[in-house]
């Protein structure tokens, strides 16, 4: 049950200090916290997902930020960061990317190897070209450009990307994943931007299967999530 793994209200002690608990920080969006939210749901581990209102995008549902930049939690004064807490002490990851990367290491999900992990590093690193070039080619479009640059963006910069992922997954031919033979982080991530992209990857039958892969792993999650404009 999803509802086991994610909780958005604060059970405010822990009976185990030997435990180790996470508490993840960001707006009332998936943006850049979701592929975290992803993999604590695909690894079965609760965590306590903090939820913030985003007034300027409109997102007025949520804890007010003002309260933990005041407190000092945010080394960057920005969310996402995750709450480690292990051994009684609690230990702050900011920044996206390092969040997902930790998570996936804690987990297991960096591959079996150092090869492995840097197959997995290489397609993590075309999804930040990728999603760099989605803000110059339509996030800073006027409002009313945005559509016709999406579909622009999908036609003619999305598929440069996707065919060396493509390739990447056909080198491991004997699996539905793009390294090893279970889901890692690569797959994860790859899901999570077609998701957000509203992709479905068809016309790239390598990333077409781990999609599918994926997507059956996290199909109750992902039809119970909560609403989000992106």
């Amino acid at each position: 049950c999803i509802r086991d793994r994610v909780s958005t209200q604060s059970t405010g002690s822990i009976t185990d200090m030997s435990e180790t608990t996470y508490k993840l920080h960001y707006f009332n969006l998936r943006a850049r916290a979701e592929l975290s939210r992803i993999i604590f749901v695909y690894a079965n581990k609760y965590f306590e997902d903090v939820r913030y209102a985003a007034p300027k995008l409109g997102i007025t549902e949520g804890k007010d930020l003002a309260l933990v930049k005041d407190s000092g939690l945010l080394p960057f004064g920005q969310v996402p960061i995750l709450e480690v807490t292990t051994g009684g002490k609690t230990h702050v990851v900011s920044q996206s990317h390092a969040i997902q990367r930790f998570l996936a290491r804690e987990f297991g999900l960096y591959g079996s190897s150092n090869l492995e992990a840097a197959r997995i590093d290489e397609i993590l690193e075309g999804l930040v070209d990728l999603w760099n070039s989605f803000v110059r080619q339509v996030s800073i479009k006027p409002r009313d450009e945005q559509a016709e640059a999406l579909k622009k963006f999908v036609s003619e910069t999305l598929p440069k990307t996707a065919t060396a992922f493509d390739k990447f997954k056909a080198e491991n031919h004997d699996s539905n994943f793009f390294v090893g033979k279970s889901i890692t982080l690569a797959d994860l991530a790859v899901f999570n931007t077609g998701n957000m992209l509203h992709v479905d990857w068809k016309d790239f039958p390598n990333i077409h299967k781990v999609a599918e892969a994926v997507g059956k792993a996290l199909e109750v999650y992902i039809s119970s999530r909560p609403d989000s404009p992106f």
